[in-house]
């Protein structure tokens, strides 16, 4: 079934014909998710050449496992079948008259040899494609809308369930499950869950760990709907919290209403990000946060823009973002508070709705 329609998908590669025509013949399309963002195609092995001068020089390639699934998904491209997609589009556009291929960061430095050494000559114009995936159409938002909707529901349904002497790992694949039963077609990423000293480790991969009486319990999680990521991460107190797991939790909830407070179009990414940390720097925690603020979700669960201390530009209206906040005290544990949010013309609407205060479990 095609991710939206084909009028979409041959609307946004026309986008890009503007710019492409400025310095090459065409660009080269091989990673799977801007493949699906200008196709539709959601197989492993396929290459578009995107034509400057119009869709009749498109040219997309994919191998016979996927002929009848291409022909589906991308209606209105003529599929050039090829077990080496790359070689056979580059010598089609060789065939065709091009002369001059742009390519973007993607791309190996083997496959860029590979294009040169048939007679084509190469330019980069990284990120092109990774901006217009910025600014999200409404058939995006919706689908990621519902991913988020499961997402939390899954995870209020997971947290009345929880209880002393679960595992990690019982527990990332409980909720994993719940996405499917809520109507997920997949998860976004694999599943966090860090309880204990644990939980003081942002990408804890979850073990056989058990869940303990004091303990604080991090879900990082997200569902999947239509090729689109949703993300969200709840901490939980296991049994009565005690001073220091207040103090902490005040402080990352704290920091994640100014982030999501701060979100609207036009903030800069770096001062977004500060909006948040400053308030955990003062709260005497700023050497526990240690990353950036959020990044952008979609087709990919990290994509443009990346909000950090160091990031550049602004917020576009209609970006999907993360706000994500944490503190992690090594060896006693942490806490993170994340939602993702859909940047609007005026300011901003959170998408995950899970309770954000501290939820006592087991």
């Amino acid at each position: 079934m095609p991710l939206l329609n084909a009028d979409v998908h041959a609307s946004r590669r026309d986008h890009l014909r503007g710019p492409i025509s400025e310095v090459a013949d065409g660009l080269l399309v091989v990673d799977p998710s801007d493949l699906r963002y200008l196709t539709g195609f959601t197989g492993s092995n396929g290459a578009l050449f995107l034509s400057a001068v119009g869709a009749d020089g498109d040219i997309f390639s994919t191998d016979g496992r996927y002929t009848e699934q291409a022909a589906r998904q991308s209606p209105d491209l003529g599929i050039l079948v090829s077990r080496t997609c790359l070689e056979a589009v580059t010598d089609q556009c060789i065939s065709q008259g091009s002369a001059r291929m742009a390519i973007d960061g993607r791309l190996t430095t083997g496959e860029i040899s590979r294009i040169e050494s048939r007679g084509l000559s190469t330019v980069l114009i990284d990120g092109l494609v990774a901006e217009a995936r910025m600014v999200k159409d409404p058939g995006e938002i919706a689908a990621t809308e519902e991913a988020c909707a499961i997402t939390s529901g899954a995870v209020v349904a997971l947290a009345s369930q929880l209880r002393i002497g679960d595992t990690e790992i019982a527990i990332a694949r409980r909720l994993e499950q719940l996405f499917g039963e809520f109507g997920a077609e997949d998860r976004a990423f694999p599943t966090i869950v860090a309880t204990g000293a644990n939980s003081a480790h942002p990408h804890h991969e979850p073990s056989a760990q058990a869940v303990r009486s004091g303990d604080l319990l991090v879900i990082d999680s997200g569902a999947r709907v239509r090729g689109y990521h949703s993300d969200m991460t709840r901490t939980f107190i296991v049994g009565e919290p005690s001073g220091w797991q207040l103090e902490i939790y005040a402080a990352v909830a704290a920091a994640a209403t100014a982030g999501r407070s701060a979100v609207r179009p036009g903030i800069s990414l770096a001062d977004l990000d500060a909006a948040a940390r400053q308030v955990i720097e003062r709260s005497g925690f700023g050497d526990q946060f240690g990353h950036g603020l959020g990044h952008g979700i979609g087709l990919e669960i990290h994509e443009a823009p990346m909000i950090g201390p160091r990031s550049e530009g602004r917020l576009a209206a209609e970006t999907l973002i993360t706000v994500e906040p944490g503190v992690y005290l090594p060896g006693r544990g942490g806490v993170r508070i994340e939602d993702s949010l859909l940047v609007t013309a005026n300011g901003h609407r959170s998408l995950t709705s899970a309770p954000r205060d501290l939820l006592v479990v087991g």
